[in-house]
């Protein structure tokens, strides 16, 4: 398949569990997109540091991208991307809504989430900025990528606002019928299996089936 062209203005939803290739998809993509946020609240950027891995494929730490782990240093990031792992203390709705804020008011930028179920632990629990995003940053062109291993339990609006989805394999049945009844798509019923995934457009007749080349 073709890498589909995703607009700067598009909501992006990415389901799948752990290791099928989510958070490689968003990475590849967002690091041609000029002015991104990542909210890293698994603190992958300790994971990869102590591996040895870079923090960002295709990118360079300082260049490309600035690693900050206090939301008060956001508005001195000089680089088009960043890459906000919350110190312990701020792992806290607070600080995610104070984000969101700052991203809907800034426009023009893509949140990337690396699991919205962090972020978004129920269906009527998330932060307010959250849904500005989903139902009013298309408009400024502040927009979400979301990543969750878990569909069921995240809101409506992620998934209604969506307009591209990227859905890997997910064992718990209840998780993909979720995104049937969200899309309208019972293909994503079939589990795609290793670093296969369905790619779907709205607006799209059917999902197509693809493979990750990693």
């Amino acid at each position: 398949m073709q890498r589909p062209y995703i607009g700067e203005d598009q909501h992006v939803f990415i389901c799948g569990q752990t290791g099928t290739g989510k958070s490689v998809v968003a990475e590849v993509y967002l690091a041609g997109m000029d002015y991104v946020v990542k909210l890293d609240t698994k603190g992958e950027v300790y994971e990869r540091r102590k591996k040895g891995q870079g923090l960002w494929r295709g990118l360079t730490e300082g260049k490309d991208f600035v690693v900050i782990h206090n939301l008060s240093e956001i508005d001195n990031v000089k680089t088009d991307k960043v890459i906000y792992c919350p110190a312990y203390d701020e792992l806290e709705m607070e600080y995610y809504d104070a984000l969101m804020k700052w991203v809907y008011e800034r426009e023009n930028t893509i949140l990337w989430i690396d699991e919205l179920m962090e972020v978004a632990p129920s269906p009527v629990k998330y932060p307010p900025y959250l849904k500005a995003l989903y139902t009013r940053g298309r408009s400024k062109e502040a927009v979400v990528w979301a990543c969750t291993q878990r569909p069921t339990d995240i809101p409506v609006i992620a998934l209604a606002n969506s307009s591209h989805y990227f859905i890997f394999t997910m064992q718990n049945p209840d998780d993909r019928k979720k995104i049937v009844r969200a899309t309208g798509m019972p293909q994503f019923n079939d589990q795609p299996n290793g670093h296969n995934f369905w790619y779907w457009r709205v607006g799209q007749p059917e999902p197509i089936l693809a493979r990750l080349k990693l």
